[in-house]
Parts: C-alpha cells; sequence; structure tokens
C-alpha cells in the first residue's frame, strides 16, 4: 500500500534541512523523506509563506497551499506531517480534523507547551480514529535500537549512570534526549534541579537537573548554543561505557576489560565498538518506522502517548511541582 503524505509547515524540519545536501545521503525533513520512501506518495504542502510554497512547488513538483483548509479542499492524504511552530500543533490539529480523515499525524515536539493541550490533542487523535505519532527521531534510529537489544540481552549492564549535554532549551533540544532515555532506562522516578538557569531565546528553560530512572541516574547539563551545538549522552555501565556524540552520529561502546598492567584493575578496552548511526537518514527512519506500526509489524517510534509522558515531566522539572 502506498501512503498519500501532506507537510503542513515548510520551515526547516518540513523541507529546508536538506536543500541543499545531497538526496542520496541525506534525510533530513518531512518532505524529502516522504518522496523517497517507496511506501509514500508526498501529494502536498502547506505553508503561509509564498517564497516557501513556491520553493517546494519547484523542488518536489507537486501543489502547495497557503492555508490548511485549502490544501484539503484539493487532497485527501492518509498521512500528515505537521510542521507548524509548537504554538499551532493544536490549531492545525483542529484544522486538519474539520476537513479531513487521516489514518495518522505525524506531529513535531513537543506536542505543546501546555500539559492540557498536548492532552487534548492526543484525545482529538483518538476521536477520529487517527494515529498519533511524535518526531522524536532518535528512537527511530538503528543505532539506539541496537543499544536497546545490548540492554535487553545484558551487553550493556544495569544499573547505569550518565551525562546529558543539551542546549537550545530544554523543550526544544533537551526533551529529544530525556524522551530517549526513556526508552533506554524506563520511566522517571524522581528528580532533582541543581540550577534553574536561563531562558533560551527568552522563553525555553535550560536547567541543570537530575533523574533517577528506573536503570539508572543520569544528570541533565545546559550548555550555550550561541557558542556552538552541543548534544551528547555518556552512559557508565557496570561493564563498559557507552558514548552518543554529535546528537547520535557517532555512537561508541568501550567495554572493561582487565588492566594488562595491573593486576585487579579492569580499564576500558582501547578496541572501540562502534554502533552504526542513521543520523544522516533519520526523517526516512521515522518514516519507515510509521509504515511498520501501520501495517501490524514491530516498530520504533514515538506515540502520541510516550510523547505526553516526555513533556509531563519536563513541565514538572521547569515547575518544580
Amino acid at each position: 500500500m502506498t501512503y498519500k503524505a501532506l507537510v503542513i509547515g515548510l520551515g526547516q524540519i518540513g523541507m529546508e534541512y536538506d536543500l541543499k545536501h545531497d538526496a542520496s545521503y541525506y534525510v533530513l525533513t518531512h518532505a524529502r523523506a516522504f518522496q523517497q520512501h517507496p511506501s509514500y506518495e508526498l501529494i502536498s504542502g502547506c505553508d503561509p509563506d509564498v517564497e516557501k510554497k513556491e520553493i517546494f512547488e519547484s523542488e518536489y513538483k507537486c501543489p502547495a497551499y497557503l492555508t490548511v483548509e485549502e490544501a484539503l479542499r484539493n487532497h485527501n492524504p492518509d498521512i500528515i506531517a505537521v510542521a507548524a511552530p509548537t504554538k499551532y500543533h493544536h490549531s492545525t490539529i483542529e484544522k486538519i480534523f474539520n476537513n479531513s480523515k487521516p489514518i495518522a499525524i505525524l506531529c513535531e515536539k513537543p506536542l505543546s507547551f501546555d500539559l492540557e493541550e498536548s492532552k487534548k490533542i492526543i484525545k482529538l487523535c483518538a476521536d477520529n480514529n487517527c494515529r498519533l505519532y511524535v518526531n522524536y527521531m532518535r528512537q527511530s534510529d538503528p543505532g539506539i535500537v541496537e543499544i536497546r537489544e545490548k540492554l535487553s540481552i545484558g551487553d550493556i549492564q544495569w544499573p547505569v549512570k550518565g551525562v546529558v549535554w543539551y542546549s537550545k532549551g530544554v523543550f526544544h533540544n533537551g526533551s529529544h534526549f530525556f524522551n530517549l532515555l526513556q526508552t533506554l532506562l524506563g520511566e522517571p522516578v524522581n528528580y532533582f534541579v541543581s540550577n534553574e538557569g536561563r531562558l533560551w531565546d527568552d522563553f525555553d528553560p535550560e536547567p541543570d537537573f537530575t533523574v533517577h530512572f528506573e536503570q539508572g541516574t543520569v544528570v541533565f547539563l545546559a550548555a550555550r548554543e550561541e557558542n556552538f551545538s552541543h548534544y551528547t549522552i555518556e552512559l557508565i555501565a557496570e561493564n563498559g561505557r557507552l558514548r552518543y556524540e554529535m546528537g547520535g552520529k557517532k555512537i561508541h561502546w568501550e567495554k572493561a576489560v582487565s588492566d594488562s598492567i595491573y593486576d585487579g584493575y579492569s580499564v576500558l578496552d582501547t578496541e572501540i565498538e562502534d554502533i552504526i548511526s542513521g543520523m544522516d537518514r533519520y526523517q526516512y527512519n521515522v518514516v519507515q518506522e510509521i509504515f511498520n506500526d501501520l501495517n501490524g509489524k514491530v516498530a520504533s517510534v514515538c506515540t502520541g502517548d510516550d510523547a505526553l509522558k516526555t513533556i509531563q515531566f519536563l513541565l514538572k522539572v521547569v515547575n518544580k511541582s
């Protein structure tokens, strides 16, 4: 089956990130993922910016519209990517269901900056028998799937301690890594805020905080995006160290081995195992996993309920509730 796809919001993640990059190597946007994947047909785009509309039409050879209503008067998509700004997610999804009946929505993260609005989005989709996915794309990365397998079979042993560096706000980017660690380490048990930090772009908080998950404890530290982007995870397990570098482009596992010089000591092996990441094609990975889920196969993709848990916890951290 081929699913007809519409992209609402033709900004960075909607269309722009990979416009200037080789399509055979990079799939970083909703538009390119739906265009390239053989099980989807990109039928339309939508954005209130006339220039973006024209760029989309030139690049993807299909029509784009300035309003959601106009797009849905002319097309009947099966799946819709909502890449509008976060504050418009709820109203956009309301417009979608007022004008169409898609079987799936892929919404950008976070669902909302407001917990009740997030719940309303989930209810809207449930009431309309529409599956809701949220674009925490690292859950769908082959490298993360391998790490999850290593954890499940004991190649990486519980419990772990770790450090996360994030920048550009706890909701905008920090939520990616919290959501990922929920997947790897289980649900958060409790937390402690050590530094409230500042507001990124006068809006998104950047606290330093510690989270006790079911299978480990991780410290989240905010770096400064204006200096350089910095997204890393280091997890120390009982039998080695996992390094998740450059936002996931490089993943390394170093197992613990006996020290060749000092009897009775263990050190990290100098032979590092590289875990292959798919972050250069992360959006393709997401639509593949959505296809798997829609067709009753095992899938690694963030659902609306998963994303609700993420925003619910981070709002507690920020509001200290």
